[in-house]
């Protein structure tokens, strides 16, 4: 439910980490769910993404994380929209290093369901 004041932030912290838990299965479905068809995607790629681009990228294996940790730092609510802020630390392949991450997650409210509508994520350095 999206309009409790006591609920909201839990199932922002909830979609959060199922998010980085269907990223790391390559839940296309899912993800499909949890994004705005209206989603943008400023990328750690230097380019800006949409839904479809971002799961077609993702199912044909050009992007995904064999790790992804999350470290949320800041959750906000303005009305409908929720605004997550924090880093990650990810890897790509096995064999590569880690790198760490800044991230901006924004949450819409929507037909009684939130809904990713922006992220941010840009390269930080080595983790």
């Amino acid at each position: 439910m999206v309009d409790t004041d006591s609920d909201w932030k839990n199932e922002i912290e909830r979609l959060q980490s199922e998010g980085v838990a269907a990223f790391l299965a390559r839940d296309l479905e899912r993800l499909g769910r949890m994004f705005a068809d209206e989603l943008i995607v400023n990328s750690p790629l230097n380019r800006v993404t949409d839904k479809r681009q971002v799961l077609d990228l993702l199912g044909r294996g050009v992007i995904g994380h064999s790790s992804y940790v999350e470290h949320v730092e800041a959750i906000r609510r303005q009305g409908d929209l929720v605004t997550v802020m924090g880093s990650d630390v990810i890897t790509d392949r096995p064999e590569e290093k880690p790198m760490r991450r800044r991230f901006t997650n924004v949450w819409r409210a929507r037909g009684g369901r939130w809904e990713l509508i922006i992220r941010h994520a840009t390269v930080v350095g080595e983790a």
